[in-house]
This record gives C-alpha cells, structure tokens and sequence, in this order.
C-alpha cells in the first residue's frame, strides 16, 4: 500500500526537478486525487436514488478531475494541472447548488471552494491567489443571488435525513480539511522555529569556540614574536652589528611589528565578540588628544608628499584650539584613529590632502552640543557606492583582486566600529568622486557609562598620551621605503658586463630588498615597484630573467608575464612566478600566462637560487643551438617557435639590406622596431652573440653560399654582401671559416672535381 501511494505521489516527477518543486507537484495530487475520489462516490449515491442530473454534477467533475492526473502522470505539464485542478475545485461546488436545491441547503458544500484560493498560495503564488480569492467571493455573491431562483426551476424533492447527512458530511470534511491545513502549518512552523533555535544555539557555540580558539592562538603567537623582537632590537642595538646585519634587523623589526598588530586586533575582536572587552573612560580633551596621534603620521605622510590638515590648519600650528571634554578610553580611542588615520595615509596619492577636524555637534539649533564629532578625510579614488555598505564588515576588502592597489587584512575597520560602539558613539563613511571621509560621534555626557567604566585615574592631558601609547603596545609607526635606509651599501656593481642581469619586481619594498640581497653576489639585480613598472623597465633594459610576485598594484603578476610574453622585444625572457596561492588552480593559471617557473612563498633562498641556474642553463643551451650554423644559413629556419620566428623577420631583414655597406645595428633597430640595446641584448641573450657579430657573421654565410654557387669572384661578393673592404672581409672570412675566401673556392672546386 505503501508503495502504491509513494507511487501515485511521484508521477508528475521529472528528473530534473528540484525538491521544492517535486513537494509541490506531490502536495497537488494527494489534494486532487481524495477530491476526484469524493466526487465520483457522490454521483454514485445519487445514482443510487435514481438522481441522475444531479448525481451527474459530482460524478464528471470526479472523471474531469481524474483525467487531468492522468494526463498530468504522462505529460508532465505541471501549470495545466494545477489551474485545471484549482478550476474544478472552485467551481465544484457551486454547481452543486443545483443537486441541493440552493444556496442555503449547500452552504456547507460552498465552504469547500475556499481550498482553491488556500491552494494556489502553495501550488502557484501568494499574489496570484488573491485572483482566485476573487473569484471565490464572486461566485459566493452568484450563488445568494441565484438561491431564489433555483428552487422555482430545480426541486428534486430529496428527503430531509439525506440532505441533512450531506450537510454533515460536508461540515465534518470542511472542518477536517482546516484543521489538517493549520495542523500542518502550525506544526512545521513549530519545528522550523525549534531547528532555529538549535542552530541558532550551534551557531552561539561555533562563535564561543571560535573566539577560544582566536584568543588562544594569537596569545601563542604573541610569545615567540615578543621574543623575535627583542632579540632583534637586542642585536640592532649591539655596537658591534654589522651594518647590513642591523638594516636586516630593522626590517625584520618592523614587520614583526607589523605583525603583532593584527595579532593584537584579532584578540580585540575575540574580547569584543565574548563580551570581556570592557572601556575604561577618564575625562580629557578629545581635541588636543587627537592632534597628538595626528602628530604621529606626520612623516609618513610628508615622504609621500601628503598634506596634513588638522582643524583647517596646518598640522604644526602652535595656535591654541577650543578644547572639547568628555569622557573616553584613550587606549581605544587611538587604536580607532590610528587605524582611520593610517588608511587615510595609505590611500592618499602621492601629493593628496589629509583633513582632521574635532569639533562638537547638536541635535539641532536651540539644543545643547550633544556630539563631539571627528572627521578623517582624504583625497583619492574613493570607494565605490555598492561597496560602502560593507566597509566595517570583518574581513571585508572594497578591492580582493589580485591586483589591488594596497595591502590589508579587513580588520581594522571592523574593530573602528566596534571600539566606538563600546562608547555608545556612531561611525559612518562618505565617498564620492575624489575624496572619502569617516565621521566619529562621541556623547558629551557620561550618562551611557557603568560607575565600573569610568577609571579612577584623573583627567587626561597631552603629557599622558604618549604613556598611554607606550602601554598599549602599539608598534611605532614609520615609511617602510626609507627607514633603515642609513644602514643600506652601496649598489652592487654590474661589474666588467659578464654577470647577468635579474629584474625583481615586488611591491613589498622588504621583500624586495631581500630577494635583491639574495642575488646580488651573482648577478646585476634592478628593480620595479609593480607590474607596470616592470613591464616598462622590462622593455626598456631587456633583463636577463625575471622574478615576480603575482599580487600587484595597477598590474599584476599574471598579466605582466602576458605582455613580456607577446611582446617581441621581452618574449625570450625567463619568468618567476612568486606567490602565497599554492592552489593547483593558481598555479596553471600562472604556467598558462606564459611563466617558466612558479615558486611558493615563503620560499627558500637555495631553492630560488636553484631555479634561476636552471633556466639560466636552459638559455644556454639554446643559445648553443641557435649559434650553430644551421641557423645562421640565410631563410632556412621555419618559425617553430616565438624565437625562432623573431630571428626569422631578423634574417629578412638584413637579407633585404645584404649589399648595403652603411646597414647596422641602428638601422636594424629601425626596421624591428626597437632600440640599438634592446636587439643587442635580445640577440645576446638569445645567440650569446652581439647584434654586430651577429649582421656580420650572417654577410659571411650568404658568401659562402655565393662562393659554393660561384656566383662572381671573391671581391664581387665581397661588394655583394655588404663589404667595401676586401680585406676586411678577407680577415673575417678567415676567423669564422678558418680559412680565406680563396682557400675556400679552392676547397669547393677540388670537392666537385
């Protein structure tokens, strides 16, 4: 039995169909099918009593109703049977008036047309329902007006117990068919809101784990870092440190800092999310507080060529400014502005403004200030509209490409916002074509503050800014490009022209000192910022092998290694790939650009080192084979490769210009459209040969060939090549050959003789 109606369910069923869709089609049979069932039963009953026109109007509504599951089982046309189905059940029972001899007697059967409205919320839609609502009320209002008039042309004279056991009938059915529909509703709201409820509770306990988890991993990577810097400062510190060893540790320093500051805000966040993150408010002047951190940023900004506003005025006037008190954590208060100030600094072009301003707000005209508001604004490309709504969102980046402009892990606005609503305070963000700008809000009064929230200690004033910075474990604050810059040697140098020459391009500069310190021993090291720069000096100096990292402002990786690879001038050129994605995918989507090499950061030095002698070696090896002489021989080389092909045009060329004696390596460039250094150093590093030696050794080929067909005498060709000077040709012959023009002539006719 079971198996009959799991059957009967499933025969609109399409393999394709999604659960929710396979519900519905299941839902419309087990309704249309008891419905179908009832009706063919009533006209049997009538048929019983010799009733046959009214037995008749429930009897074909029962086969009409039963047809349409049956073709439905075969077509598969949903729509036309849910709308055939969804008719005749609101029609139904109007029809039955005429078997019960008016309205009165069959209000009870009316009653069932409201399944059809009920229905089409399931089977079709909530706004299409209230048509067939419509309907419904509609043919209520029909069947009133029409209860007059039937009993005048319809009496069947049907005995009181029969009608009245129809009518009870009809109650008990209409009744069961509501209380089942609320039954089955009520009950799956009833569990829906207890899965809630338990995952809501899963989810409390994901994030309770998840915060044990962030605050107790960060505390473990808390222990080696503080370690890691103080032997580091330890060492920088030592008299006897070696220059480099102490410009190393700066760096080092720094970016272990660096990286005790995400630390640090990712445990703020955990205190935040477990609510141990509590505020210690003291009164003080959020003015003159907020000049001082201002104050901090004032170098950095300055080697980005960055103007600092702070009030309007400049960031060193001595001028007093109207002070503004209230109560707040200044621990807090200064991770929030240094956060806000610091990204302002980082997104702020090279000679943009930066404007501070601290001043108090009121709700409106005839009230009390009831706000101190500070804005941080800056010049800029701005955020885009869609993207403001997300800023403070954990982990959020307005940029996640891989060629963003800038770094940065979608913490600390986040933590901004979270700060500032421990202050019961407000932060909000404004972007539009050229500047963006946050606003802080701050209550003026302490109402909003627990008497265990306000600190005992007394007022703040401008001498305990910097304790309370030097307790807060805040890394100081400078120019990764410059610091350090003290302890920095000389530039390594190219030495007699025999040590090739690397470009690394790298937007970290500390990184990128670090590979450079890595190579510098054996090879000429240049350097570029992000992948438009090194395609632009990749072109302008035609390196010998490249390294690069693929995560880049303005370009990246990826699609600088696209444009070295289809541009003839840098197509020869070996590439490195350096990354953090280690994914299989990546790494293709690397390989497929072009790139030689991929390398997984963080890497080791041997193994770069490694890496780069291989591809060395690989170049050599086809300089070996594009020296030999079978690829010297005039327009004999078909252009298997990029190679081959751009030394191919070359040949042509020069074939063109054989017999001009003022065609050189200038001229050359010309036609290939590239620089006199740019075919040198292509020609070298794919040949090992100078685009001199090359043009000349190419004339001597071709005359060897005109000596084997004894196209002229030895100066005749000479002149045909390219020569002016027989002796020079002579002499060149001569070393290419081992032999003179004539020595050779004379080999070839005693070979034919």
């Amino acid at each position: 039995m079971a198996s009959l109606f799991q059957k009967f369910v499933a025969l609109g069923h399409v393999p394709d169909d999604p659960d929710e869709e396979k519900l519905r089609k299941s839902s419309l049979l087990v309704v249309s099918g008891p419905f179908a069932i009832a009706g063919v039963v009533w006209g049997l009953l009538y048929y019983s009593r010799g009733l046959v026109v009214p037995g008749s109007i429930p009897f074909i509504y029962g086969m009409l109703s039963m047809g349409t599951i049956v073709y439905f089982s075969f077509t598969k046309k949903y729509q036309f049977f849910r709308n055939s189905q969804l008719f005749l059940i609101l029609l139904l029972p109007f029809t039955l008036q005429i078997s019960l001899g008016g309205f009165v007697p069959s209000s009870a059967v009316i009653y069932w047309a409201i399944i059809a409205p009920a229905g089409a919320m399931f089977f079709d839609s909530v706004r299409r329902s209230l048509y067939w609502f419509g309907a419904y009320l509609l043919l209520v209002i029909i069947a009133y007006l029409l209860n007059d008039i039937i009993p005048e042309y319809v009496n069947w004279d049907l005995p009181d117990n029969f009608v009245n056991a129809l009518f009870l009938m009809n109650i008990i059915g209409v009744s069961t068919i509501v209380f089942s529909i609320l039954f089955y509703f009520v009950g799956k709201i009833t569990r829906l809101n207890s899965a809630l409820e338990e995952q809501s509770e899963k989810l409390k306990e994901m994030d309770r784990v998840k915060s044990i988890f962030f605050a107790n991993i960060s505390h473990e990577f808390r222990t080696p870092l503080t370690l890691i810097i103080g032997l580091l400062s330890k060492q920088k510190s030592d008299p006897t440190t070696t220059d480099e060893n102490r410009k190393n540790s700066v760096k080092m320093i720094r970016n272990a800092q660096r990286l005790m500051q995400l630390i640090n805000q990712l445990l703020d966040l955990s205190k935040l999310e477990s609510g141990e993150q509590k505020i210690q408010a003291s009164r003080g002047d959020i003015v003159l507080f907020t000049k001082v951190i201002s104050s901090q940023f004032e170098s950095l900004a300055a080697g980005k060529n960055i103007k600092v506003l702070f009030n309007r005025q400049d960031l060193n006037d001595v001028s007093a400014l109207q002070p503004i008190e209230l109560h707040f954590d200044a621990e807090k208060l200064h991770k929030v502005l240094t956060n806000l100030i610091s990204n302002a600094v980082k997104f702020t072009p090279e000679g943009g403004k930066i404007a501070i301003g601290v001043k108090s707000t009121q709700a409106s005209a005839t009230t009390e200030p009831e706000y101190a508001e500070i804005t941080v604004s800056n010049t800029g490309d701005g955020i885009p509209e869609d993207k403001l709504n997300h800023i403070f969102d954990r982990f959020y980046q307005v940029d996640g490409s891989s060629n963003r402009e800038y770094e940065g892990s979608g913490i600390g606005l986040a933590l901004v916002k979270e700060l500032i609503e421990l202050h019961q305070g407000k932060v909000s963000v404004e972007s539009n074509l050229g500047t963006t700008s946050f606003t802080v809000q701050l209550l003026l009064n302490d109402n909003y503050l627990r008497e265990d929230e306000k600190a005992d200690a007394g007022p703040i004033h401008a001498d305990d800014v910097t304790s309370i910075l030097s307790e807060s474990n805040i890394p100081t604050i400078s120019r990764p490009d410059t610091e350090g810059d003290e302890f920095a040697g000389e530039e390594p140098k190219p030495g007699n022209g025999e040590r090739l020459e690397v470009l690394v391009v790298e937007d970290n500069h500390d990184l990128r000192s670090m590979i450079k310190d890595m190579l510098h021993e054996e090879y000429q090291v240049s350097e570029a910022v992000d992948g438009v720069d090194g395609l632009e000096k990749a072109e302008t100096s035609i390196p010998d092998l490249i390294i690069s990292d693929v995560m880049m402002p303005r370009m990246n990786g990826y699609d600088m290694c696209k444009g070295l690879k289809t541009n003839d001038k840098t197509n020869h050129i070996p590439v490195i790939l350096l990354t953090a994605k280690a994914s299989r995918e990546n790494k293709i989507e690397g390989l497929e650009t072009g790139a030689d090499d991929y390398l997984i950061k963080p890497f080791d030095e041997e193994e770069l080192l490694i890496r780069i002698r291989n591809l060395i070696t690989v170049r050599e090896n086809l300089q070996k084979k594009y020296k030999g002489e079978s690829l010297m021989r005039p327009l004999e080389i078909k252009a298997t490769s990029v190679q081959q092909k751009f030394l191919q045009e070359l040949k042509e060329v020069i074939e063109a210009n054989l017999d001009n004696d003022q065609f050189g390596v200038d001229e050359l460039g010309r036609e290939m459209a590239m620089s006199r250094s740019q075919v040198h150093r292509k020609l070298k590093a794919m040949t090992d040969q100078s685009a001199t030696t090359f043009i000349r050794n190419y004339r001597l080929h071709r005359a060897a060939d005109l000596l084997k067909q004894n196209a002229g005498n030895v100066t005749e060709i000479a002149f045909q090549v390219g020569f002016n000077s027989q002796t020079y040709f002579s002499s060149s012959f001569s070393e290419l050959f081992n032999c003179t023009p004539t020595e050779y002539k004379q080999q070839l006719d005693v070979v034919k003789s």
